[in-house]
């Protein structure tokens, strides 16, 4: 599945201050990537996880303090 980052970032705004971006895409784990842009990816099944692939400066954002 792939969300565009605007969509992301909306998710976000509405959810409580301290949200995680693994909460609010319901993965195990956000990697990041240099090489995205405007688009996040949810993989369904990685080694039985789901996992997000989100762009490195989105990932930051909204890493944990």
């Amino acid at each position: 599945m792939r969300l565009k980052r605007e969509a992301v970032e909306e998710m976000m705004a509405k959810r409580p201050s301290g949200a995680t971006l693994e909460e609010v895409l319901e993965v195990f784990e956000v990697f990041a990537s240099g090489s995205l842009s405007d688009e996040v990816y949810i993989l369904d099944d990685v080694s039985g996880k789901r996992i997000a692939i989100a762009p490195t400066q989105l990932k930051e954002k909204y890493r944990p303090a």
